[in-house]
């Protein structure tokens, strides 16, 4: 979150008010050429960018320079809320057909379709490296001294909050991808992705919630200001880091969930019709017997996988807060031994 004025505006607000224009121009070129794309699609789209567009200008991005949970909420939107919504619209081709059609034709499809593009893009979207950018942009800008100068810096606070953004769409948009294998991820190393992040955010977040001592002194004056302990504060961060992203992570699941029941309904259906023979009755039976034997194997693997997670994070939250309550004790003994000498 970076300077919410004018400046701000030209650089952050302008390219996102253009690429609605180019959707909604796509839009209407799908619709004339009798390929409408559902209202759904497009409410989400407009409720992921109008949701963009408040978290960047005034007044919350005011609010986000003097409040560190407030902060926290325009990153949830930036890296969770708003890529949710524009990975569910799947704007990319629209937003495509409503470039002119000379700059598609001369710049943007040989851009696309180029070798190097292609091979960067093929790396970029591996699950390790997807999850390195999701995971790893929200540690390395909760560090104290990287969000003091995002505050204090508008390009930076402008790096901050595209760099989340980008990494929270290249998340969000492979595990909402269609595409099965292998153009897109295996569905269980999506749920695996989305329980990493979600581990990943609780431990965050519970740190910031239970510490006792104050780590963001670049919202003091602000807090002081607006009448606010900075340990309230940074608690109220913590949770929104905490419980309101994995809120959201876990409807991110459902969702993944049903894309893999909706993708294994089309593949059944697709090998039913591929074969007229026996042979399609032997790969899957007609008996409900049968049919539990053959779901056995895989419902067990993903119960073990579910307490698995479960374990993990009250693993997790536990031992964050065990760390906490050690490192609270030994600093107040520090204290009272400093008191004691003098």
């Amino acid at each position: 979150m970076s300077d919410p004025g004018i400046t701000f505006f030209a650089t952050a607000g302008f390219p996102v008010l253009a690429i609605g224009i180019s959707y909604l121009a796509g839009a209407v070129r799908r619709r004339n050429a009798k390929r409408p794309v559902s209202m759904l699609r497009h409410t989400a789209f407009a409720a992921g960018l109008a949701l963009l567009l408040l978290s960047l200008q005034w007044p919350f991005a005011v609010w986000a320079h003097e409040l560190f949970y407030v902060h926290q909420i325009g990153i949830l939107i930036a890296r969770i809320v708003a890529p949710m919504l524009l990975a569910m619209a799947r704007p990319a081709g629209l937003i495509i057909a409503g470039i002119p059609r000379r700059l598609r034709a001369r710049l943007v499809k040989p851009g696309l379709l180029a070798r190097p593009t292609r091979r960067g893009w093929r790396v970029l979207s591996t699950p390790a490296l997807v999850m390195i950018c999701y995971v790893g942009s929200l540690y390395f800008w909760e560090i104290p001294d990287m969000q003091g100068d995002a505050l204090a810096n508008p390009t930076i606070g402008l790096l901050m909050h595209f760099s989340l953004l980008g990494a929270g769409l290249l998340f969000w948009t492979r595990l909402f991808e269609k595409r099965p294998v292998p153009h897109g991820i295996v569905h269980a190393q999506r749920l695996m992705m989305i329980w990493l992040a979600i581990l990943s955010q609780i431990a965050l977040g519970a740190y910031i919630t239970v510490k006792t001592t104050v780590l963001y002194h670049a919202y003091d004056a602000t807090q002081r200001a607006a009448v606010i302990s900075p340990l309230s504060d940074e608690a109220f961060g913590g949770f929104f880091i905490w419980i309101a992203s994995g809120l959201l992570s876990l409807i991110g699941l459902i969702c993944v969930v049903d894309l893999w029941g909706r993708h294994e309904t089309r593949q059944d259906a697709k090998r039913t019709r591929w074969s007229s023979s026996n042979s399609a009755i032997l790969l899957y039976p007609s008996t409900g017997q049968r049919l539990r034997e053959m779901a056995r194997p895989k419902n067990r693997r993903l119960a073990i996988g579910l307490t698995a997670f479960v374990l993990l994070v009250f693993t997790a939250v536990c031992g964050i807060v065990a760390g906490a309550h050690r490192i609270n004790r030994r600093d107040n003994l520090r204290s009272y031994q400093l008191s004691r000498s003098a």
